[in-house]
C-alpha cells in the first residue's frame, strides 16, 4: 500500500546526521556497518580523525572492513591498496603508480558528544551545525552508561515504543514501573520545529524499582519523564524522581535524582537497527557500583524492549502499520511519523 511504501522509505531518509558508533568503541581495528542501507567501514586515521568510506575496494570489491589501520589511513585486506579518510587511493604495493580514478566513496563524519556521526546523504548538505546538543554525553558534571544492541526491527518501531510511555507498566514491571497508576496517567505531547516533546508528572507515585535503588529512596516520589525525539531517529528523555512535596514540580530538583536516557537509533535495513543507548546521571558520579546498576538496569529494560520489537517485525512489513488499529497513547508516535513524512517529502522533491 502507500502508506506502507512511505514508511519503508521515511527509514532511508539520507539528509540526517546518524549515530554511527560510540566513539570509545571505535579504536585500532576498522569496523563495518550497515547503515540506511548502505555498507560503510568506520576507522580513525592519521591523528585519530574518525573516518566512514564505501565498504567496497575500487579494486576486486573486497570489503574494506577485512582490511587493517596502516599509518596513511586504511589498506585492503585483499591486495593492500591503501586509502585516506577521504577514500583517495594512496599506493597500489604492487605498481609505483595509482590507477587514475582509483577511490572509493567517503561519507561525512563528524565526532561530537563521544558519538561517531555520519552523513549518508548529499555531503555538500552536511552541517555539523545540525547534530542535536547532547552536552551531558560529555560533560564532567554527568556520568554516562553507554551501550549498544542490534535489533531484528525495524527502527520506527523503536522509536514508537520509546515515545509511548503506556507500556512500560505491562513490558517494564521488575525496573521502570513502580505505581499501577502510571498505565493510565496521561501525556501531554508538543510539537516544535527541532521535532516533538511528549512527557508527564506523576505526583505522589511509587517509585521505580531500578530508580528507587539508584536514588536511594524508599518513600513516594514525584516523577517526571518526558521524552524528547529528533528526526530522524533520535529520542533523549529527561527523567528523574524526588521525595514527594520536595518542590520538584515548582523546579527545584536537588533532593531528588535526574537522568538523560539518551537512544540512538540508526536504520540499517528495513527490518534491523543499531540501537545506542545510555543513561547520564548526575549524582554518585564515581560511584562504579552504580553504574553497573544502571547500566545492568538498563540492559534488561532494553532486552525486553528487543524482544518485543522482534516479535513485532515478524508480524510486520517493514515499519509500516496497515490494517492496525491506533488508540490515543499512539499521538506521539503517529505525530513523528507524520513530521518525517514531510522531511522525506521534502528530500524528494529537493
Amino acid at each position: 500500500s502507500p502508506r506502507r511504501r512511505l514508511y519503508r522509505l521515511i527509514m532511508f531518509l539520507k539528509n540526517a546526521w546518524y549515530c554511527a558508533i560510540w566513539a570509545k568503541d571505535l579504536l585500532d581495528q576498522p569496523i563495518g556497518r550497515t547503515i540506511a542501507g548502505e555498507e560503510v567501514v568506520l576507522f580513525r586515521g592519521a591523528g585519530g580523525k574518525a573516518a566512514a568510506l564505501e565498504d567496497r575496494c575500487c579494486h576486486r570489491a573486497a570489503p574494506l572492513s577485512r582490511g587493517r589501520l596502516v599509518s596513511e589511513g586504511l589498506q585492503c585486506g585483499y591486495h593492500g591498496l591503501k586509502f585516506d579518510t577521504d577514500g583517495r587511493c594512496l599506493a597500489v604495493p604492487s605498481q609505483t603508480s595509482v590507477p587514475p580514478g582509483a577511490r572509493v566513496r567517503a561519507y561525512p563524519v563528524r565526532e561530537r558528544w563521544n558519538v561517531v556521526w555520519i552523513w549518508m546523504g548529499d555531503p555538500d548538505l552536511a552541517d555539523e551545525a545540525k547534530i542535536t546538543r547532547l552536552p551531558w554525553l560529555a560533560d564532567s558534571g554527568w556520568t554516562v552508561t553507554p551501550g549498544y544492541l542490534h535489533l531484528e526491527g525495524n527502527g520506527q518501531l523503536l522509536i514508537d515504543n520509546l515515545l509511548d510511555f503506556s507500556h512500560v507498566s505491562y513490558l517494564h514491571p521488575n525496573t521502570l514501573a513502580g505505581d499501577p497508576r502510571e498505565a493510565a496517567t496521561p501525556v501531554r505531547t508538543e510539537r516544535s520545529e527541532e521535532g516533538l516533546r511528549v512527557g508527564r508528572w506523576m505526583i505522589d507515585f511509587d517509585p521505580p524499582p531500578l530508580f528507587a535503588a539508584a536514588g536511594g529512596l524508599d518513600g513516594r516520589c514525584d516523577r517526571w519523564q518526558f521524552a524528547n525525539w529528533r528526526p530522524p531517529s533520535l529520542v533523549f528523555m529527561d527523567v528523574g524522581l524526588a521525595p514527594t512535596g520536595s518542590g520538584a514540580p515548582e523546579g527545584d530538583r536537588s533532593k531528588g535524582i535526574s537522568i538523560w536516557s539518551t537512544h540512538m537509533i540508526t536504520p540499517e535495513t528495513e527490518t534491523s537497527c543499531h540501537y545506542h543507548f545510555g543513561f547520564a546521571r548526575n549524582f554518585g558520579l564515581e560511584d562504579d557500583g552504580l553504574s553497573k546498576l544502571l547500566f545492568d538496569g538498563a540492559v534488561q529494560t532494553f532486552l525486553e524492549d528487543k524482544a518485543m520489537i522482534e516479535a513485532q517485525q515478524r508480524k510486520l512489513s517493514g515499519g509500516a502499520l496497515d490494517g492496525l488499529v491506533d488508540i490515543n497513547a499512539d499521538a506521539a508516535q503517529l505525530l513523528a511519523r507524520r513530521m518525517l513524512a514531510d522531511l522525506l517529502r521534502q528530500e524528494t522533491a529537493a
